[in-house]
């Protein structure tokens, strides 16, 4: 069985009477200079990557989402070689540590996938929901790999535009990109058992748009897929609470992340692993 197998395996798991509710964490690895959280914290070599995501699988996490090109809000492009260039060194040398974790590459560039995947990632994370290159789709199929599908309008620096901010009716609007999008996956041979969805809070979203993705969380589950949030550290959280620094963010971002259990999410993508699992537990998943 592959890692993607025992992957999506557990996470049906979930659903089985008398199964832990706990959702799956991915550990996020940022191989960036200028993320909104921790840019540059953990790039300083392939081994000290390494070394924090040992310490995210010690504090408990499933899985890890390794990105080397931010999307924060108004960011810019990274070429596909330099976003390569970035990633690929600590991508082989953790899955040399860690044969059976199952990883996953944020990235909206086909070129940067294929070479992920090539070098042992299990899945990609596509914030564009497959609207950025048209290849990705073609690219995971034929890796046979696994695919995230997030909703966003536009791109990092055109998402909140007054534009890409206005809804007829979110939840709807939401779950209909993100269908449309699964089509495309699967007409291009993406296994349809390794998708999850993300609804996209943060992108293209305004702070009170974001809080309703979360609260009605449970809505997206009826499509079938698992349905996998990433919430951590987010501007509106600060905005929300009013903790102006990212880092500072974390018991926040896990209480709202406790909601997120309650309504069944199936994967969690989350800068401090042990202050989240500890949330978790103690609420009773």
């Amino acid at each position: 069985m592959s890692r993607s197998d025992r992957f999506f395996e557990s996470l049906n798991h979930l659903t089985r009477p008398g199964a832990t509710t706990r959702p799956r964490l991915f550990g996020i690895l940022n191989l960036t200079p200028d993320s909104f959280s921790d840019g540059g914290a953990h790039t300083a070599s392939p081994e000290s990557s390494a070394e924090f995501a040992a310490k995210m699988v010690a504090d408990g996490a499933d899985a890890l989402d390794l990105g080397a090109e931010s999307t924060r809000p108004g960011s810019e492009a990274v070429p596909a070689d330099e976003e390569i260039r970035r990633l690929l060194p600590a991508l082989k040398l953790i899955r040399a540590h860690f044969p059976d974790l199952f990883l996953s590459v944020d990235t909206r560039k086909a070129d940067v996938a294929d070479a992920a995947l090539a070098a042992g990632a299990d899945c990609v994370n596509d914030v564009s929901g497959l609207q950025f290159d048209p290849r990705m789709a073609d690219v995971v199929a034929a890796h046979h790999a696994s695919l995230v599908i997030m909703h966003m309008r536009g791109t990092p620096d055109t998402m909140q535009d007054p534009d890409n901010l206005v809804y007829g009716d979110l939840i709807a609007d939401v779950s209909a990109f993100l269908l449309d999008a699964v089509e495309k996956a699967v007409r291009a041979g993406v296994d349809p058992a390794r998708i999850m969805l993300d609804p996209g809070v943060g992108f293209s979203k305004t702070d009170e748009q974001n809080m309703l993705l979360i609260r009605r969380a449970a809505e997206f589950k009826k499509h079938g897929f698992p349905l996998f949030y990433g919430i951590s550290r987010k501007g509106f959280i600060g905005r929300m609470y009013g903790i102006p620094c990212p880092a500072d963010r974390d018991e926040a971002t896990a209480q709202l992340q406790l909601e997120l259990c309650r309504a069944g999410v199936d994967a969690l993508r989350i800068h401090n692993i042990a202050v989240t699992l500890r949330a978790i537990l103690a609420a009773g998943f």
